[in-house]
């Protein structure tokens, strides 16, 4: 509409060089732009700028008539304008340019006819009432004509907008249908290859899908649950562990995980539950064989903890790379002193003597195969209180929760040995003994079974008598002594 504004202007400038209308053609031109565009400035959210537009139209047609004297073809201005009127697509703008035409035709007649000089509003000697029916008639007919095309292309318009915003719905639901369509069946291919059993159930627990995994591990064809609820097929499970986790997750919209033993086919299930906006979703996995292992394993660490605990030789479970204590018996902690927690805080060096330390860690290290009890020697330990003891050591290599280790069996053999060490001690006593007995006492009995003879075959009054009974009790005092010696050491 500006190019349209400014030709109108451009115009009147251009007709006052025929007549010198300059001040016309600024005056009235001006105060029609002023108005148009102080109105569009002044009210930008309102259409009321159409409205003043419409009658700036009439009044350039006006303004023409006069610039030219009552040129009848400037009419044709005020139509061109009624045509523009026609892209706002509002019928109601053609008023404002018909009421324009319809007061500056009876006015200006009027006055023209009355006689006053100076009007130019037609060059005809008179404008009679016929003329002036005529020309309003005329301008009422094209005014009609474009208020009716504005009006047609306006329903035009917004049917083919309609059509258009239709046509763009219609487009974004079948893309939004396709996307849906393919987002279901992806979803449908993941939750069909994944190797957890899933199923999906409804506020209501209706069952909404079932994957082929749920139907193996339940042994529950899919045809048979989809559609019905869940409760009512599984009625076996009401008041079950899963049936009260599934509605506390449903209930407080908060995810759980959960493990369950499902009696008719006597097999555990490892379950995890999603609340969702339409329901739940559940995933869940037979974990039989594992929870068969956990309990047989459960029932070999009872034994073995019994075997350990109650033994009454000190035993204790050392880490092989660091040495440490990983586990000690009641025994073990009686013997040496420590506590239990004080064990577990030390390593096997800490009951060892400076010396042994290496070939204790070279003990450890040696591989032994599992199950195997290996003797290792005896070995000096050293208790809390600083005694130092003897013991026998075996040991058996094991896993223990995961960590290679050695189990250590201690054995004290302190009295023993000792018991050993004093029976060797009376072997080397004895071993005198028959040493002195063979040697020291045979000499002085020799020589008391040679002098009775003598003495037998002596009279009694001879002079040698007195010195062979000196002899014989001489021999007789060492022998006595020979024998308290004797006594003396096996006493002591």
């Amino acid at each position: 509409m500006n190019y349209f504004l400014v030709a109108y202007f451009m115009a009147g400038l251009f007709w006052a060089t025929f007549y010198s209308t300059w001040l016309i053609a600024f005056g009235v031109g001006g105060i029609c732009l002023i108005a148009y565009y102080s109105t569009k400035l002044f009210l930008p959210g309102s259409t009321l700028y159409q409205y003043v537009l419409s009658a700036v139209f009439g009044l350039f047609m006006t303004q023409f008539i006069y610039q030219m004297h009552g040129m009848f073809e400037m009419h044709f201005f005020a139509f061109i304008g009624c045509i523009a009127m026609i892209t706002y697509q509002n019928w109601k703008l053609q008023i404002p340019i018909l009421v324009v035409i319809i007061i500056h035709h009876a006015l200006f007649s009027y006055l023209q006819n009355a006689g006053m000089a100076g009007i130019y509003f037609t060059q005809l000697s008179y404008f009679d009432l016929r003329t002036f029916v005529i020309h309003v008639f005329l301008a009422a007919v094209i005014s009609f004509i474009c208020a009716l095309w504005a009006f047609q292309l306006k329903k035009y318009n917004e049917l083919q907008v309609g059509q258009s915003i239709q046509m763009a719905e219609m487009q974004k639901e079948v893309q939004f249908s396709l996307e849906r369509r393919q987002l279901s069946e992806e979803k449908n291919r993941i939750l069909e290859s994944i190797g957890d059993a899933f199923f999906a159930v409804t506020h209501d627990w209706i069952v909404t899908y079932w994957n082929n995994t749920a139907e193996k591990v339940l042994k529950t064809p899919r045809h048979t649950i989809l559609g019905k609820n869940l409760w009512e097929v599984f009625e076996g499970s009401v008041n079950s562990e899963s049936y009260k986790r599934y509605h506390e997750a449903m209930t407080l919209k908060r995810y759980t995980h959960f493990q369950d033993y499902f009696t008719p086919l006597e097999k555990w299930y490892d379950i995890s539950a999603y609340p969702a906006d339409d329901g739940l979703s559940v995933f869940f996995k037979d974990i039989t064989e594992r929870k068969i292992s956990e309990l047989l394993l459960l029932e070999s660490e009872k034994r073995y903890s019994d075997l350990f605990d109650l033994s009454p030789l000190p035993k204790w479970v050392v880490d092989i790379e660091t040495l440490r204590f990983l586990d000690v018996n009641a025994a073990a902690i009686k013997k040496y002193g420590y506590s239990r927690d004080e064990f577990l805080s030390m390593t096997i060096r800490d009951i060892r003597l400076p010396e042994d330390v290496a070939k204790v860690e070279k003990m450890i290290n040696e591989p032994v195969e599992p199950n195997l009890l290996i003797n290792k020697g005896v070995f000096t330990h050293k208790k809390k209180d600083g005694e130092l003891i003897q013991v026998d050591i075996q040991s058996n290599s094991m896993d223990y929760r995961g960590k290679k280790a050695k189990l250590i069996i201690a054995h004290d053999i302190t009295n023993q040995l000792k018991y050993i060490i004093e029976i060797e001690k009376q072997n080397i006593k004895l071993k005198e003994i028959s040493w002195i007995q063979s040697h020291v006492i045979r000499a002085p009995l020799v020589r008391i079974m040679g002098l009775i003879p003598i003495i037998k075959n002596m009279v009694p009054d001879d002079p040698e008598r007195e010195k062979v009974l000196e002899y014989l009790s001489s021999s007789a005092n060492e022998l006595d002594e020979v024998i308290k010696n004797i006594t003396q050491k096996t006493i002591s």
